[in-house]
């Protein structure tokens, strides 16, 4: 039970040290959503969503393949077989 006591005041105490900004001086909670945070787009950081709707244009602008691909990669219709 001392043990369990202990781990609930650390934790507790943990959360009330990094709060301390948030908490006391009332700033704003950091920006983590990479769409609207402009230091991680001045990195050049992009979400997977952002990535995937590019990837997908520049596909959608070649339209051919090159490689070894099955017919069920083959099937989607974005791309023709390249020989």
């Amino acid at each position: 039970m001392r043990i369990f006591l202990a781990a609930i005041v650390f934790v507790g105490v943990a959360v009330l040290l990094l709060g301390v900004n948030i908490f006391f001086f009332k700033r704003p909670f950091p920006d983590g959503e990479i769409s609207t945070n402009k230091n991680m787009q001045r990195l050049g950081i992009k979400c997977a969503r952002q990535e995937e709707l590019e990837m997908l244009a520049k596909s959608k602008e070649k339209k051919t393949c090159s490689g070894n691909y099955s017919d069920a990669c083959l099937s989607c219709g974005l791309y023709q077989k390249h020989d």
